[in-house]
């Protein structure tokens, strides 16, 4: 019985060994990337972006010209409409009929004055919004430019590694199958906290994960490898590499 679960321990040990240099080689991999994965990732969002506000703005420039152009015919048909009240002021017979159409005059000039006061409203941000547009376009194409640049340097981050990265995690997935979810739920809590290191080698007689010193009977035990130990420090499975 002792001699299986002795069997049964050292074999968890060794696979969670080989797990944890597995994900230190990802981690690793991840590194010679750098943060180009994710300047790639907000290159692509702040395009797409942009593209959303230059395709609204031009949305809004049809918009406002057609309500320029609806403003401009109103101003054609009042222009109209004041010539004629003007031509029959020399008309009228009386005082009450000559009232009446200065009334409908004064009132077609504010209207006049309130539209064109309108119109130039709208010009002003016809203007600012064509503005806009060559601006974000301008910033589309640095963007664009800057994508494809960091496309480039990650491919070649990536080219050198890609086939290794690609075996690891093949590798990762088969032991991760093999080790009892219990010690992989520990093990993924540990990488989380712990920058990734979820399983040490002692060094010396100090844990390889926070370098606390560990009692010697302790190290006794670590250095058989045939017990799942963990630091009472940082709480990391311990083993001996015999080197």
């Amino acid at each position: 019985y002792y001699n299986s679960n002795w069997r049964i321990m050292n074999n968890i040990l060794n696979q969670l060994i080989e797990l944890q240099k597995i994900d230190s080689r990802l981690l690793e991999i991840d590194e010679i990337k750098g943060d180009l994965p994710q300047k790639v990732v907000n290159n692509k969002e702040m395009v797409k972006e942009l593209i959303i506000n230059i395709d609204s703005n031009s949305d809004e420039v049809l918009n406002t010209e057609k309500e320029i152009r609806e403003l401009t015919s109103r101003i054609d048909d009042s222009n109209n409409k004041l010539k004629k009240y003007k031509d029959q002021l020399y008309l009228v017979s009386s005082n009450k009929e000559y009232d009446a159409l200065m009334s409908e005059i004064d009132q077609l000039k504010d209207f006049l004055n309130g539209v064109e006061n309108k119109i130039l409203s709208l010009e002003e941000l016809k203007e600012q919004l064509n503005e806009n547009i060559k601006l974000d376009k301008i910033k589309t194409d640095s963007c664009k430019k800057e994508l494809e640049n960091n496309q480039i340097e990650l491919t070649d981050a990536m080219s050198n590694s890609e086939v290794e990265e690609n075996n690891l995690c093949h590798k990762r997935k088969g032991i991760v199958t093999k080790i009892d979810n219990q010690y992989i739920v520990n093990y993924e809590k540990l990488r989380s906290a712990r920058d990734g290191i979820a399983v040490a080698s002692i060094y010396k007689n100090s844990c390889g994960g926070c370098y606390n010193n560990l009692p010697a009977q302790l190290v006794i035990e670590i250095k058989e490898n045939n017990k799942i130990i963990i630091c009472t420090s940082c709480g990391v499975y311990l083993y001996w590499e015999n080197k």
